[in-house]
């Protein structure tokens, strides 16, 4: 399955042959940010930094988790969704997206989002892609619509997204619902609180890898890859891909030491027709 990626200011302007250089174009960004005033802006381009210094991490989304994320009931403590790294790509397939909507009698995805922490630790910064572009005549900028998480103790995650609001540019350009915009911020959310379950989450490797990954499991073919600049991570390809699987859902969890650790963990579905299944040569392998 092919997914979308993140494209930065950095990459939209070195495809016309400028920028090559990242700290002289973030040192250049930075200023012009300032000049204009415009705060967004200067978060955006320091999430982007911060992603391609940390090696462009990134998720891909299986088509069939996206609702079962979206679903989920966040009533717990927002100060408690923490990212895994400090800045992530979020990755949505090109095929069967089910966040897609239509604009002006034209089709739309949500490509990918980009986030990272933002305002000392107190918010997540949540950068949409959903193809919109601004061409200034010499190279194509990504434009990206932009949501501020707030993230504190005693305010719950539904209470944060329900306060998200308008975007100050949300009437300009192509106009994302809102109820999508909360729909993409909860899935984030929840990809934060994922279980390190490799039934649901799983390295991505080489594709000529994936064969010899499956099989064996062997931590070689992981750190192959990061070597190769390839640091991501599939969520939820088993849930689409084991065959004669009833899916299972997903659900809110309390772990730990005193049940104060959320993780959301895959209720396991059930073979269906199993008398068939033990005729299917099995042998899937997997590791994290």
């Amino acid at each position: 399955m092919d997914f979308w990626t993140y494209t930065t200011n950095r990459e939209a302007c070195s495809k016309a042959g400028v920028a090559d250089n990242a700290d002289e174009f973030y040192e250049f960004a930075f200023t012009e940010a300032i000049t204009v005033g415009s705060s967004q802006f200067f978060n955006q381009l320091n999430t982007e930094r911060d992603w391609e210094q940390a090696r462009k991490p990134y998720y891909s989304v299986w088509p069939s988790i996206v609702p079962m994320l979206t679903r989920l009931d966040l009533d717990l403590d927002s100060g408690l969704i923490q990212l895994p790294m400090p800045a992530l790509s979020i990755r949505l397939p090109k095929q069967h997206n089910p966040m897609a909507f239509e604009w002006q009698d034209q089709p739309f995805q949500v490509r990918c989002m980009l986030l990272s922490e933002i305002n000392g630790g107190h918010g997540l910064s949540v950068l949409i892609d959903v193809g919109e572009i601004m061409d200034n005549g010499t190279f194509e900028v990504p434009i990206y619509t932009y949501r501020n998480f707030p993230r504190r103790s005693g305010l719950t995650v539904e209470q944060s997204l329900a306060g998200l609001g308008k975007g100050i540019t949300a009437d300009m350009g192509v106009q994302v619902p809102e109820d999508l915009i909360t729909d993409c911020v909860r899935l984030c959310c929840s990809l934060c609180l994922l279980e390190n379950d490799p039934s649901v989450i799983e390295p991505d490797v080489l594709s000529k890898d994936r064969d010899k990954y499956e099989d064996s499991g062997d931590q070689k073919y992981v750190d192959k890859a990061h070597r190769r600049g390839k640091i991501g991570w599939n969520v939820g390809r088993h849930i689409e891909v084991v065959p004669h699987y009833r899916r299972p859902h997903m659900a809110l969890v309390w772990t730990g030491r005193g049940r104060t650790v959320p993780k959301i963990v895959p209720r396991r579905g059930s073979v269906v027709h199993r008398e068939l299944v033990e005729k299917v040569p099995s042998g899937f392998g997997s590791g994290t």
